[in-house]
């Protein structure tokens, strides 16, 4: 995030609670004005992260999500080099509203339309005179006041907020063409030229054609309730709606733009397996023709990504596997058809099936969007009035630790004070299964700066000791001899033409 002419990186642990719900856990803000700040120094400050919450609170950090930006793609890198059993991926919020910009870029039409759009918005919005009388004959066509905001560059969803208002008020804004259009006060030329186009019209309503499942895909990946198999979806439905456009020109473009940004950021094994795990979506969204992937494939990701995951060979989970797909025994949907929570879900099945239970809880429970991040910054707003912005940044800074500090010491009393009702109402001894902890971290747009010499000895220390305390977790694994790291999940790659049918949404 930038602030005036300084640069922060935030960092928050979160966890889902009992209804899937994302909570904020701990949260930390590092001034980085100045610092050569790339893809070894969000790796550094990453591992102390890890560390940190493996020493003091006592549990492991699984899933790591991460800005887009050169920088954070060469940490994630090296950290998955480093750390193969946590998984490490670009925030899917932020990828959505990219591929928003990519409708715009990459389809000339759209530029030529979109700035016509602003040609009729950016009047009504300075002039208050035009604004007034359109006002009243929206009231006389639609007995409501349609706003026309304008659009942001970053939060690109807005433009179709902002093409949509102008397509709702079609009719008074024709009218208002009609009635005024002799007075250049009131409409001037360009405005008038707009008004009485029809490929404007036409352009308009493609846009939002194009642009209404990115928008509901951007909803989804923002809300706290989305798991990596929901964002494996919404770009299904992406892919599908591309490919189903009329203009088969904009139709090839857009599908092939979308698989790069599929290559480029997803880890296509990671996404179908949780897709397959996640028990609304199960196989029924994949290719149904024999091709690439089917379900034997499904199932040795799983295995793999439970080896690479849980650093142990898994005995039963392809048995489990075939089991759930089939819906056989536990599964069948006359015990399961009451558990509306994945989590819920997968905790009824554990007994019977452990290891694929362990597989879809840590999946499932992973935060596949750095949107906590964006709203932490949105409370600074607390933080950062007036009178206070001309603080020093350190002291701000100070004032930001300490509201943290304070939050966290609530969870704590909140905690100790459950603990108490629950010995009170006489229960027993009782084990914690908190969903699993996300690291999601955000940095400010800032440019790669090249390579910068790290501290190597501080890196090999902080490995050694993250591996020292994962090794007193794992002395089983250890004593099996589990040396062969399992390859990288980014190596294993779906296109989206393979794992998914055009045929029907």
């Amino acid at each position: 995030m930038q602030w005036k002419n300084w640069c922060f990186v935030g960092f928050l642990l979160t966890v889902r609670d009992e209804s899937g719900t994302i909570n904020i856990t701990l949260g930390s803000a590092l001034d980085i004005t100045g610092v050569n700040y790339d893809g070894e120094y969000l790796m550094n400050e990453s591992l102390q992260k890890i560390t940190q919450v493996k020493k003091e609170y006592k549990t492991d950090v699984r899933y790591v999500t991460c800005d887009s930006d050169g920088a954070h793609r060469k940490a994630r890198r090296l950290l998955s080099e480093k750390l193969p059993h946590i998984l490490f991926s670009p925030c899917n919020a932020h990828q959505i509203n990219l591929i928003i910009q990519d409708v715009i870029k990459f389809v000339p039409q759209f530029k030529e339309t979109l700035r016509q759009s602003d040609v009729v918005s950016n009047w009504f919005r300075k002039s208050s005179l035009s604004q007034g009388k359109l006002r009243d004959l929206q009231f006389e066509f639609y007995s409501k006041e349609i706003s026309m905001p304008g659009w942001t560059q970053t939060r690109w969803y807005s433009i179709y907020v902002s093409v949509q208002r102008v397509l709702d008020s079609k009719s008074a804004l024709q009218m208002y063409g009609v009635r005024f259009g002799t007075n250049l006060g009131l409409v001037p030329f360009e405005l008038k030229v707009v008004l009485d186009e029809d490929d404007f019209w036409a352009g308009a309503r493609e846009i939002a054609v194009v642009l209404k499942p990115l928008v509901e895909a951007q909803e989804e990946a923002e809300s706290d309730n989305c798991t990596i198999a929901d964002m494996g979806a919404a770009v299904r439905n992406i892919y599908l709606s591309f490919s189903h456009l009329r203009d088969r020109d904009i139709s090839w473009t857009r599908m092939s733009q979308l698989e790069k940004r599929w290559r480029s950021f997803y880890q296509t094994d990671v996404v179908a397996v949780a897709m397959f795990l996640h028990p609304k979506y199960k196989l029924n969204l994949f290719r149904s023709d024999p091709a690439k992937v089917h379900s034997g494939v499904i199932y040795k990701r799983a295995s793999d990504l439970y080896r690479q995951f849980f650093r142990n060979d898994p005995t039963k989970l392809l048995t489990s596997a075939i089991h759930y797909s089939g819906s056989k025994n536990i599964f069948d949907a006359k015990y399961t058809r009451q558990l509306s929570n994945p989590i819920d879900y997968w905790s009824y099945a554990e007994t019977e099936h452990a290891e694929l239970a362990q597989l879809a809880k840590f999946l499932l429970s992973a935060c596949p969007h750095a949107a906590a991040v964006e709203r932490f910054w949105k409370k600074m707003k607390e933080v950062h009035t007036a009178n206070r912005n001309r603080l020093h940044r350190s002291l701000v800074g100070g004032m930001c630790t300490l509201k943290m500090k304070f939050c966290r010491e609530d969870n704590v009393r909140d905690a100790e004070k459950q603990k108490k009702t629950e010995k009170k109402a006489g229960e027993g001894e009782t084990t914690s299964h908190c969903g699993v902890p996300t690291i999601e971290i955000e940095g400010g747009a800032i440019a790669d700066q090249g390579s910068r010499s790290g501290d190597l000895m501080r890196l090999e220390s902080q490995i050694s000791e993250l591996d020292e305390l994962f090794a007193q977790d794992n002395e089983a694994a250890e004593e099996d001899g589990d040396g062969d790291q399992p390859a990288l999940s980014g190596e294993k790659f779906f296109t989206l033409a393979e794992l998914f049918n055009t045929s029907g949404v």
